[in-house]
């Protein structure tokens, strides 16, 4: 028996399967090299706002 997920609806927060999914995705991109994912990483720890600088290196 197959169940399929229920799509979310608006304004509802993600569970926590989803966060730690979310967070395992950015660690491994940091541990690849990316320099966005290792300031996403410091800016989520530290609680401060992510601004992306790629407007500023196209």
């Amino acid at each position: 028996m197959s169940t399929t997920e229920k799509p979310r609806g608006r304004q509802q927060r993600p569970n926590r399967t989803e966060l730690i999914a979310a967070w395992s995705r950015i660690r491994d991109a940091a541990d690849k090299g990316s320099i966005p994912a290792s300031a996403l990483l410091i800016a989520l720890s530290e609680n401060k706002p992510f601004v992306s600088c790629r407007e500023f290196f196209v």
